[in-house]
């Protein structure tokens, strides 16, 4: 069995212990047993971060018993996107879809995410600048990550049929910018085939999920909006205002000192407050240069839409 082997793989890797203390490795069917007929509860003490390897397609999001509120994304080449997730996810508020080929994308399929205000990435502006992706996951609950979008050379297993996709290094810092999420809970990894995997894909599998449980061993949890709330952020949080003199207005940023991480602050008119909405530094360079970021621009349409 492939998930096994990866599982071998896996806790063979150098310094792997680490990531272990806060993940754990399973098989999608060990993870539907485990999770019984409710959605998964986890406590402080328990690990916290749950990495799945399934099986060739994408597992029935219904038995994976996510619960009523699951921000996500899905990492694929826009090739047989599953109908089933989308269903799932239209209620949701958060929702992405991460490393798309355009010639492999229904037109339609991206009309239908982009009027649920969900997010869509290209791989070639994804290759162009690695890290703006990371805003897309930096609060996702789950990931499902397909492995068939990555280029067949670098994942040789006969049932992938992509020439192109992501680099097997690509995948790899997508992996870890996942296992930087402040939220994740569970990362489900499709695309692997069940029987005759070549070992090449299973390590590749391995250090994928090596990426996420370094990342998760290594994250620090941020929350600037709640700390807002409480009255006062934190010392290492900065704040960053761009003031745009021709107009009179002003983009108020936030940096966090410890992480690097960026954020920027979005009116929501109906409600005469403001919602910090995760970015990066690229966007505030945009506004020095003098021009309103595109994701402040996306944001402030889909918070104050009618």
């Amino acid at each position: 069995m492939s998930g096994n082997y990866i599982k071998t793989a896996y806790s063979k890797l150098y310094s792997v212990s680490k990531g272990m203390d806060k993940t754990s490795l399973y098989t999608l069917d060990e993870y539907l047993s485990a999770s019984g007929k409710k959605p998964r509860i986890y406590k402080k003490s328990e690990k916290n971060v749950d990495i799945v390897i399934c099986k060739e397609d994408i597992p029935d999001v219904n038995l994976l018993r996510l619960g009523r509120s699951f921000p996500s994304a899905l990492i694929c080449s826009g090739a047989n996107i599953p109908v089933s997730l989308i269903d799932k996810v239209k209620k949701q508020k958060t929702f992405s879809v991460i490393g798309l080929q355009k010639y492999l994308f229904f037109p339609q399929m991206e009309t239908a995410l982009n009027s649920c205000g969900f997010e869509t990435l290209n791989l070639g502006p994804l290759r162009d600048d690695m890290p703006v992706c990371e805003p897309l996951l930096r609060n996702v609950k789950y990931v499902f990550l397909d492995m068939t979008s990555v280029k067949h050379s670098d994942y040789p297993w006969d049932g992938n049929e992509n020439p192109n996709g992501f680099f097997a290094n690509e995948i790899c810092q997508i992996a870890r910018y996942i296992g930087f999420s402040c939220d994740l809970k569970a990362v489900f990894i499709y695309g692997v085939p069940e029987n005759g995997c070549p070992n090449v894909c299973s390590n590749l599998v391995a250090q994928v999920a090596w990426h996420i449980a370094d990342a998760v061993a290594n994250n620090i949890y941020e929350n600037p909006q709640a700390e807002k709330q409480k009255g006062k952020l934190p010392d290492h949080f900065e704040h960053k205002i761009v003031d745009f003199c021709s107009h009179g207005d002003t983009l108020t940023f936030i940096m966090s000192a410890a992480t690097g991480r960026w954020w920027m602050e979005v009116p929501v008119i109906k409600k005469n407050t403001t919602e910090l909405v995760a970015c990066t530094a690229n966007d505030y360079q945009t506004a020095c240069d003098g021009q309103v970021p595109m994701r402040w621009l996306y944001y402030y349409n889909r918070l104050n839409a009618m």
